[in-house]
This record gives structure tokens, C-alpha cells and sequence, in this order.
């Protein structure tokens, strides 16, 4: 089960419902998208300049691969710089 956890110092400008659909794709869970949580958290207090800092977490699978999680990882900071972030 992917988990994609976003903490922000101000609140996201796109829900974590709205995100969902498009994580699952990025994610490759999109035949199961009930098995992908998306979380937003707010941050209080945080180390680092960083507007949003975002945890990933999800199964190692064999196409998993350390390529795959780079080019995952890059559209997803992508999709939120398309929301403003």
C-alpha cells in the first residue's frame, strides 16, 4: 500500500482527495487506487526551508526499481508544482 504523507508549514492549495487519483497513476496502483492513502498534515514547527516536505512509503516490488522510484518521485514533486508548490 502506497502512503504518501504531505506535511506543509501553510495549508495545500489542492486537496489530498483531489491528488489521489493522480499519485495512484504515478504510483502504479491505479486498477486498486483503494490501496494508496494520501495524507495532509500540517507543520507547526520544522527544521529547513522546505514549503512542503512529503514521506513516501510503499512495498518493495520487483518493478520497483531504483529508476522507477527516481522518475516517481519527479513527477510527483512535478504534480505539486503544478498545484503551487
Amino acid at each position: 500500500m502506497p502512503l504518501v504523507k504531505l506535511f506543509s508549514r501553510a495549508p495545500l492549495k489542492v486537496s489530498a482527495s483531489v491528488l489521489h487519483k493522480s499519485l495512484a497513476e504515478i504510483w502504479g496502483v491505479s486498477a486498486t487506487p483503494g490501496v494508496m492513502k494520501v495524507i495532509s498534515l500540517p507543520v507547526q514547527d520544522a527544521s529547513g526551508a522546505e514549503e512542503v516536505y512529503i514521506d513516501i512509503r510503499a512495498k518493495q516490488k520487483p518493478e520497483r526499481t531504483q529508476e522507477v522510484l527516481q522518475t516517481c518521485c519527479q513527477r510527483t514533486a512535478e504534480l505539486l508544482s503544478s498545484h503551487g508548490h
